[in-house]
């Protein structure tokens, strides 16, 4: 799955939780990213489908 489709699945997620209304939609992206790339980072560098220690860091919300 690539990183695109993974967002979109993040917020399809984030409507389907149970009690959905108070989930904050960007967390679960923000969550979702991250493990993303944790996965990612234990992949041989060969099969790496984006840069681990690179990815989504420009989608986070400003803290």
């Amino acid at each position: 799955m690539n990183g695109s489709a993974l967002h979109k699945t993040a917020a399809g997620c984030a409507e389907e939780l149970p009690g959905a209304e108070g989930v904050d939609k960007e967390l679960v992206r923000e969550l979702v990213t991250d493990s993303y790339r944790l996965v990612v980072a234990r992949l041989p560098k060969a099969e790496q489908p984006v840069d681990p220690h690179t990815y989504g860091i420009g989608t986070r919300a400003a803290s």
